[in-house]
């Protein structure tokens, strides 16, 4: 019996050990969180681009024939004015031939009609000279009235003679300018058979070869494509709409190509075009880098890596993007959350009032449009108010946008409004977002603050944070080391120790 109870007491011992061992200890949560600090933002966007020549230009036929001879090939370095290619003559050399001799022609037909004016002339002084006598005659009643009639209509019909050959020596002369013309056109025909280089460059496409023949009936077919110096090249880069802000001429660039991928270019931004390309609903600009090439390892159509630095910051005061991206769920907001937290309401729409007041809308107009735009987004704003649907802020933020923006459309009249888009722009940069300030007592609160430039990194502070404020990061495990990642969920990435 002493026995059985001695078995019995050992086994409720290592029974009672065993759920000792497999308790797991409570696990005390906490804040992790981050203060501002100093240090250096630089924002650099990704592209790829097309390499092109900075000069190209595509060399064509005006007229049409059998091409007899192609003296260069692909990569031939040609100078201004060298020969490209010949066309067959033949047609064109025969027309010229054929309005030269129509010249001739017009011309010795306007020399018989200067002769016949000059008969013309003669004739109608003959006539007035007739025409006289007849009537010192007919003064003296020597010749009868007839006769006198007769004498003025010589003159009438010798006068319209001299008109005659007048107007047909107008219009001979006017068929030789014609006829020349022609000879103008078929000479710069004849001499289009000779096709020659525009620039000096290099050639880079050769579209036609001796035989063949070319149509020159309503568009110039390409010939060549001419390449002026590749010391020099450019970079046509796409650039998807999101990166297009704050990219400026003048920004620095450096990519690689596949064909020397350990070898760093350097360029600069020349131009962002303002024709947009839309491709599976992404909507891209070509910015344009400009690059020296002096060894030629750059031809056109290679691909390059770019990468473009937009903007670089020194000295700013910046957050971890782990900061602004933090989201408690709804449990960790009701145990964090500090008793003193402020809602503001009200600073959602201040900066759309101080835009109003930059551009030198009166106050009186200012509450006037107040009036109009606070109701209307009332509910959004109580959204964005509420901590507990964080989730939700991002989309409110630009729903309330749009709702201000379409107030102040029809609010504003059209200088007003250019004035308005104006600042707006001057602002794009800068952007509130929502965040959590850690306080003294171990808790946290909301607090909008104004970030700018970030690097994917770290963000800019522009302002809303005091020095020595903390920003939270995520929530942790406390005590035994196990750490949660931003919005509480194990395994995150764990923030800054606080």
């Amino acid at each position: 019996m002493n026995k059985r109870v001695w078995i019995a007491a050992c086994l409720a011992s290592v029974m009672l050990a065993a759920c000792s061992e497999s308790a797991e200890p409570e696990v005390r949560m906490e804040l992790s969180a981050v203060p501002a600090s100093p240090g250096q933002i630089t924002r650099v966007i990704g592209a790829t681009g097309k390499i092109v020549p900075r000069t190209e230009v595509m060399v064509g036929s005006e007229v049409s024939g059998r091409l007899l001879e192609v003296p260069v090939d692909y990569n031939s370095t040609v100078t201004e004015g060298q020969l490209l290619a010949v066309i067959d003559p033949t047609n064109f050399r025969n027309r010229v031939e054929q309005l030269e001799g129509r010249i001739r022609s017009a011309t010795a037909d306007i020399e018989v009609q200067k002769a016949r004016i000059r008969s013309a002339e003669v004739t109608l002084a003959q006539a007035k000279q007739n025409e006289a006598r007849r009537r010192g005659l007919f003064a003296q009643q020597a010749v009868s009235e007839a006769q006198m009639e007769q004498a003025e209509r010589d003159v009438g019909v010798a006068e319209a003679n001299l008109d005659l050959s007048k107007a047909q020596l107008v219009s001979q002369r006017a068929s030789l300018a014609q006829v020349r013309a022609e000879m103008d056109t078929a000479r710069e025909n004849l001499a289009r058979t000779k096709i020659t280089s525009p620039i000096n460059g290099v050639i880079i496409d050769r579209k036609v070869d001796p035989g063949q023949t070319v149509q020159a009936s309503f568009n110039a077919p390409e010939l060549f494509t001419i390449a002026a110096d590749l010391s020099e090249i450019m970079v046509e880069a796409r650039i998807v709409e999101s990166d297009v802000a704050g990219l400026n001429p003048g920004d620095k660039a450096k990519f690689t190509v596949d064909a020397y991928p350990d070898r760093t270019i350097e360029g600069v931004v020349e131009q962002l075009r303002l024709q947009s390309v839309e491709a599976n609903n992404i909507v891209s600009y070509v910015a344009v880098v400009k690059a020296e090439n002096p060894d030629g390892i750059l031809m056109p159509g290679m691909t390059a890596n770019l990468e473009v630095t937009t903007d670089v910051r020194s000295g700013v005061s910046r957050l971890p993007v782990t900061a602004e991206r933090f989201r408690p769920s709804p449990q960790q907001i009701a145990m964090f959350q500090s008793d003193n937290a402020q809602t503001e309401d009200q600073t959602l729409l201040d900066p759309t009032y101080e835009r109003l007041r930059t551009i030198g809308i009166s106050e009186d107009r200012i509450q006037e449009f107040a009036s109009r735009v606070e109701p209307s987004t009332q509910t959004v704003r109580d959204i964005i108010n509420d901590p507990t649907r964080s989730f939700m802020h991002t989309p409110m933020r630009i729903q309330l946008g749009e709702i201000v923006t379409n107030q102040v459309r029809q609010f504003l009249g059209p200088e007003e409004q250019s004035r308005y888009t104006a600042q707006v722009t001057l602002e794009r940069t800068i952007r509130p977002v929502d965040v959590w300030v850690a306080t003294d007592d171990g808790k946290m609160e909301p607090r909008t603050i104004k970030l700018g430039l970030s690097d994917g990194a770290f963000v800019e502070v522009v302002s809303g944070l005091e020095p020595g404020e903390r920003v939270v990061t995520g929530v942790r495990a406390g005590g035994d080391g196990q750490r949660g990642g931003p919005g509480g969920r194990p395994g995150g990435r764990p923030g800054a120790a606080r």
